[in-house]
């Protein structure tokens, strides 16, 4: 799929709309590729559309190198390519699955798989949780994630964009909280990737790490 910012941003949209509520919330089928790669691709073209710059964004639906190409056309001309990865909480994953079947799920507390029965149990947190541990724990995630892509080759001029789905990573305090904490854990610089986002799919929100 290759079309300009816009038209791929809406193309994007009306896609991940027509999707059913269990297939959004359990990422299965074309979901996991849609919301994993495709919206943060999509996100982080418009980040770069400005009025006076044509901006053509292309995500790979075949499994390469990289997941995605953006050029810039105007006052400025560049291209790059884009590499993504999706943290993977398997408790997050978990507990989308007994809100997808329960219509609740308690936001903290211990939650895990039944060996017997199958089934996900989830019970209320009983002790306090501090505000940002949530944060912490996302920025351990990226930074962990942003290792193992340092650590292979990509083509020259490839950006890395980390998508993450956490509601408590909002505004400008939560996620000056998360880089504070990336960079107290070791930061995003020293790769060879041109530059690093962070995007937030639980609220449409980007930020460059490096």
């Amino acid at each position: 799929m290759k079309l300009s910012a816009f038209e791929f941003a809406n193309a994007v949209d009306r896609m991940i709309e027509q999707l059913s509520s269990e297939d959004f919330h359990l990422r299965r089928r074309q979901s996991k590729w849609l919301q994993e790669e495709v919206l943060p691709i999509s996100r982080l073209a418009l980040h770069f559309k400005v009025p006076g710059l044509h901006v053509q964004v292309e995500a790979f639906e075949e499994d390469g190198p990289v997941d995605g190409h953006i050029s810039i056309a105007g006052f400025r001309a560049e291209e790059f390519y884009v590499e993504v990865t999706c943290s993977h909480d398997y408790e997050e994953s978990l507990r989308r699955e007994l809100l997808v079947s329960q219509r609740v799920v308690p936001g903290a507390g211990p939650i895990f798989r039944d060996k017997r029965t199958g089934n996900v149990v989830a019970e209320m947190a009983t002790v306090p949780v501090d505000h940002d541990q949530h944060i912490k724990a996302v920025a351990h995630v990226i930074v962990e994630l942003f290792g193992k892509k340092a650590a292979k080759s990509y083509p020259p001029n490839t950006v890395l964009l980390i998508a993450f789905d956490d509601v408590s990573v909002y505004r400008h305090h939560a996620w000056g909280i998360l880089l504070s904490a990336i960079e107290a854990m070791g930061s995003l610089r020293g790769s060879a990737f041109r530059w690093v986002f962070l995007f937030n799919c639980a609220n449409n929100e980007l930020q460059q790490a490096a």
